[in-house]
């Protein structure tokens, strides 16, 4: 159940983000409350991070539970990315050179970034980002062979998606225990409930 949860959960949130692509193409809603941008930005909230991490290099580790980086800050002014091509060229040419109040960074491997110009000593960045939800942890004892729920365990660990994602978690969760354990009538149950979920959303 704790894999099908956690891969249920991924998918739900990842689809936020494709849903805001989505949403700049249609039509906006005056209302506030039933715009379609306005609530998958407040299913998004509880997820936005603003975290200072300090660096006296020009190598920054960005936190372990970013999911997706918003902007890196300095002060009062947003460090730029650029790409490993431009930096080689702007780098290069006395106009386009990052400054101390122009800073650029470039996205490395292993969560790194590599700021321009290098830092002088320890400075402080504000790093924005929506983190990673956490792995649900459904835990459980063992009474007659049989699991039971105990949700007192120190290492339990509730769903952190919006409480109206609560049938879109469990219709997930159903297909993919239908698949796993190879009963067509349980996948077929999950998936028609996601489609006319969608049908109703959309007409």
């Amino acid at each position: 159940f704790n894999l099908f949860a956690d891969k249920a959960q991924n998918e739900i949130y990842n689809n936020y983000f494709h849903g805001i692509k989505m949403s700049d193409r249609k039509p906006k809603n005056q209302m506030d409350y039933s715009d379609e941008l306005e609530m998958i930005e407040e299913k998004l909230h509880p997820f936005y991070v603003d975290e200072e991490v300090q660096t006296s290099t020009a190598s920054l580790t960005l936190p372990t539970n970013m999911h997706k980086l918003i902007n890196i800050t300095l002060g009062a002014n947003e460090v730029t990315q650029v790409n490993k091509h431009e930096i080689t060229y702007t780098q290069t040419h006395p106009l386009l050179k990052a400054s101390t109040t122009r800073s650029v960074f470039v996205r490395e491997d292993n969560n790194i970034v590599t700021i321009h110009p290098a830092p002088s000593d320890a400075t402080t960045f504000e790093v924005s980002f929506y983190k990673r939800p956490a792995v649900p942890n459904w835990t459980y004892v063992v009474v007659s062979g049989k699991p039971l729920y105990n949700g007192s365990a120190s290492d339990a660990q509730d769903f952190e998606l919006h409480a109206s994602e609560e049938e879109n978690l469990v219709n997930r969760i159903l297909i993919l225990a239908g698949v796993t354990i190879k009963q067509p009538d349980v996948y077929q149950a999950g998936m028609a409930d996601i489609q006319l979920t969608k049908q109703q959303q959309n007409s």
